[in-house]
């Protein structure tokens, strides 16, 4: 029935982007590597799910050329680093895994329908893994001590959430996505019956803003500019979807306020994490130095790179006249990351056709009949 065709949909969406966002449980020594296990094996759910004709794969191919032939040319810089650089075979592998794994996510997702109940159900499982992220937030910044570790993650940051994954600005990340989902959601629903959701969508999109305040993350407040420009270039969207877009900038410093005050009243400023992070003196948290060490190393190795995955093995053997006390195992910037691991002219050529892959995806969603907002 559709009624259960619908609740598989969900489960395997959750299975895809929930569960590795929500796991708690590791083992050492990667804190992560069950998470990203699991994200494998949710994401394969989801290509079987999504798996259709022959034909419609080979348009799906054609459709996201641009991305494919990245992931082609990560996969085999991954495989030549640890073949005849110092990359272990074990990272090399997991590297060239993954690019495929992307690859056939990415067919998947180009041969399906955004209309369909399954691309709902996606939207559907970033809620709910963004709402149970800023429950976990809520507790890491206000009873820490109900962190035990395997089901909820501890923050090793007091004051600042840092969800399941265990990082501030992964979890902020998370959650934009989480709010990017709200939109569609808002959208689906013109004309419905139910006069409670725009109110309920309201308060959904304001509790992920305030997640994104709990983590203090800069890269998070930085991405806000993101949906302020959403908001206001696209004008298919709903009056509502548009105005919550526009307003992400006021329901953070209401939620910041808020917290404040909270904050005030308890006499305490560890609840406030956030500000101490940005109110720092670097406001690059020593991504500026980081930069600075990686432009000096693309200047030494500006052809082929130092390798795939090979950066914090040449940052850490190199000298600086001014090196940062931090410790980098990337370099916090896509293209820089490209360009000293693979070499000016393949980073270039790669960041080219990650431009070209978003314009395709950006035109095939304006061509797509029925799929209404952005």
């Amino acid at each position: 029935t559709p009624a259960i065709v619908q609740i598989s949909l969900i489960a395997i969406s959750c299975a895809a982007i929930a569960v590795p966002a929500l796991l708690a449980f590791n083992e050492p020594p990667s804190p992560t590597a069950l998470n990203q296990a699991a994200a494998v094996g949710g994401w394969a759910l989801v290509v079987a799910a999504t798996a259709v004709g022959s034909t419609a794969r080979q348009m799906a191919v054609q459709r996201s050329w641009a991305v494919q032939v990245v992931t082609l040319f990560v996969g085999a810089s991954a495989l030549l680093s640890s073949s005849v650089a110092a990359l272990p075979w074990a990272l090399g592998l997991s590297g060239a895994a993954v690019a495929a794994a992307a690859a056939l996510a990415m067919a998947g997702g180009v041969a399906s329908r955004p209309s369909t109940p399954f691309w709902s159900s996606l939207f559907a499982a970033w809620l709910l893994a963004g709402a149970a992220s800023v429950a976990i937030g809520l507790i890491q910044v206000f009873a820490p001590q109900w962190a035990d570790g395997d089901w909820i993650a501890r923050s090793g940051i007091p004051g600042r959430a840092v969800g399941n994954l265990r990082q501030p600005n992964h979890l902020a990340t998370l959650l934009l996505w989480s709010v990017v989902a709200v939109v569609p959601l808002i959208e689906w629903q013109r004309g419905a019956a139910r006069r409670a959701w725009p109110w309920m969508a309201g308060s959904l999109f304001a509790l992920l803003l305030f997640g994104v305040v709990l983590s203090g993350s800069r890269t998070g407040l930085v991405g806000l500019v993101v949906l302020v420009a959403w908001g206001l270039l696209d004008r298919r969207l709903s009056p509502l979807s548009r105005g919550l877009l526009i307003a992400s900038p006021l329901i953070c410093a209401a939620s910041w306020w808020l917290l404040d005050l909270v904050s005030a009243a308890q006499g305490s400023a560890t609840h406030l994490g956030a500000a101490a992070r940005v109110g720092e003196r670097d406001p690059s948290g020593g991504r500026f130095a980081i930069w600075r060490d990686t432009l000096a190393l693309i200047a030494q190795n500006p052809w082929l790179g130092v390798g795939f995955g090979e950066f914090n093995f040449a940052w850490s053997l190199t000298p600086f006249p001014q090196r940062h006390h931090a410790f980098f195992d990337h370099t916090h910037n896509l293209p820089l990351q490209l360009m000293v691991e693979l070499g000016i002219p393949l980073a270039l050529l790669v960041l080219a056709l990650l431009g070209w892959g978003l314009w395709q995806a950006f035109d095939r969603t304006r061509r797509i009949e029925g799929f209404e907002g952005s």
